[in-house]
């Protein structure tokens, strides 16, 4: 596992592409932006899109929030018709998708304290087009929500994602959506010092899918853990080694707080 490249590289995403957090007076929680979609996870106080997003209004064109009610993305879009928008409130935990517009910002995602919000549950998605190869020599076939190799050559088999969870939270879950038979596909959640370079053992799994186990989607409990992202860095690997009969669709994530 080319893990030296793996943290670097997450590191970077959790510093400035997907929500890096950093304390502001001791009580405050900032996201860094860039152009383009930037995963926030929101730990403000509940609030309509428009208010909970004030800091940066007129700097963003759209955001997403996952319901799994309904199994389906929520839509809030300033300046659309107002039966287009279907999120209407974000609350503490939300993990929500911004459309940035501008070339690079900051938005204050909500005072926290030197403790984490009590009293909630949020989930992650990450959809199959978030992962990338652990080999630059990988060929592989990816759209939206479906990744899969192209051949079943070892460059091929192995991907991986970044995640960003709320500080102090407890991961509980996680849900694959996969297809695949026999044992072709592979889906882990693991932890890694942030100071780790390729060290393989020191790389700690916390809740793994197989397709062996089941079909899709699965659910895997997760090991008892509280997300410290002052000293770790958190990621998905899946592994497609059925060629281009294995295929990964989405993952998600369930944590209290």
């Amino acid at each position: 596992m080319r893990l030296r490249y793996l943290v670097a590289t997450l590191a970077m995403v959790a510093t400035v592409g997907f929500a890096a957090f950093a304390g502001r007076g001791g009580d405050a929680s900032a996201a860094q932006l860039l152009r383009g979609w930037n995963n926030i996870s929101y730990l403000g106080s509940s609030a309509a899109p428009a208010s909970a997003l004030n800091g940066i209004s007129g700097q963003y064109s759209a955001v997403y929030k996952w319901d799994p009610s309904t199994q389906a993305y929520q839509l809030y879009a300033p300046g659309v018709p107002g039966f287009v928008n279907t999120l209407t409130q974000i609350n503490p935990g939300d993990a929500i998708w911004v459309n940035y517009t501008q070339n690079q910002g900051e938005i204050n995602t909500g005072s926290v304290g030197n403790t984490a919000p009590t009293g909630g549950s949020g989930k992650l998605s990450i959809a199959a087009s978030t992962f990338v190869p652990m080999s630059d020599l990988a060929v592989y076939e990816k759209s939206f929500n479906q990744l899969n190799p192209v051949a079943n050559d070892v460059a091929s088999q192995r991907y991986y994602a970044p995640l960003n969870l709320p500080q102090g939270a407890t991961i509980t879950t996680m849900t694959a959506a996969f297809e695949g038979s026999g044992d072709t596909v592979k889906i882990r959640l693991d932890y890694t010092a942030i100071t780790n370079g390729d060290t393989s053992s020191a790389v700690y799994k916390l809740a793994e899918v197989l397709s062996s186990a089941g079909g899709s989607p699965q659910t895997a409990t997760a090991f008892n853990h509280t997300v410290d992202n002052g000293a770790n860095v958190y990621f998905l690997v899946v592994d497609l080694t059925g060629g281009p009969a294995s295929k990964l669709r989405g993952v998600s994530v369930s944590y209290t707080y």
